[in-house]
């Protein structure tokens, strides 16, 4: 048995979804290609991808992995037609209806080009251009990438600064008095959006004895005092006091 692949109205069905193919009466399933083709005809551009999905979606019902297949039999019958009418002789009299009918299965075959993921219509040199392109594509980004990595690079440090080891409370209570110190003129010495560059920064350039800072337990001491993670430093642990050389003019 032949397979179909469209979506015929119903006999004797004189209100069929606008996108089926055949006529009420007379249903030769054989000249599927036929109907489809007569009901593209009839379409505006702007619904080729409709019409498409929808016989699509019913050729798909019965055969769940046939979406190539479908592609294959559309694309192969919209080029016979336009190889059929591209030989007819443009002095006839009817070549003004061929003429028309070429330019809608010209501007339907555009869009099988746009969802062709199988390279049914791309020619092998066509293929060899496109990978080439990505090819030189991926080496420009390469190129990028490297230049952005050779300029973070600049500002990576050779080694860490220690923080004497069993005096990470005594650092932090520090980079905390840091966050609040005021200049004369009442204005923040540093100032962040947020705490995460402080304890990034922490966790990035700094480690306690012979022991990385995970970047979670320098967060907790930036978190906010309501937090349950927060980490309370304690008088014993506040080894320093920054003191101003100029008191600050609140005024």
């Amino acid at each position: 048995m032949t397979e179909r692949f469209f979506k015929f109205r119903g006999r004797f069905d004189f209100s069929p979804h606008p996108y089926e193919i055949g006529n009420p009466i007379f249903h030769n399933r054989k000249l599927e290609d036929n109907f489809f083709a007569l009901k593209l005809y009839s379409l505006p551009d702007g619904e080729y991808k409709a019409f498409y999905d929808f016989h699509l979606n019913h050729y798909l019902l019965r055969n769940p992995d046939g979406r190539e297949a479908f592609f294959r039999k559309v694309n192969r019958s919209i080029q016979r037609r336009i190889n059929f009418y591209s030989a007819k002789d443009p002095f006839r009299s009817v070549y003004e209806i061929h003429s028309a009918n070429l330019d809608k299965l010209e501007a339907f075959q555009g869009f099988l080009n746009t969802i062709d993921e199988w390279n049914v219509n791309t020619s092998t040199e066509k293929m060899l251009n496109q990978r080439d392109a990505e090819i030189a594509q991926l080496k420009r980004n390469l190129a990028d990438l490297q230049a952005q990595l050779d300029e973070i690079l600049q500002y990576e440090a050779s080694e860490k600064i220690v923080i004497n080891n069993g005096n990470l409370a005594s650092f932090m209570d520090l980079m905390r008095q840091l966050q609040k110190l005021m200049l004369p003129n009442g204005k923040r010495l540093v100032s962040t959006q947020g705490h995460s560059p402080w304890y990034k920064m922490i966790a990035k350039n700094f480690v306690h004895g012979d022991k990385l800072i995970p970047l979670a337990t320098a967060q907790n001491y930036f978190s906010s005092e309501d937090s349950s993670k927060y980490i309370f430093i304690s008088d014993k642990d506040r080894a320093f006091d920054i003191v101003p050389v100029k008191p600050v003019n609140r005024h």
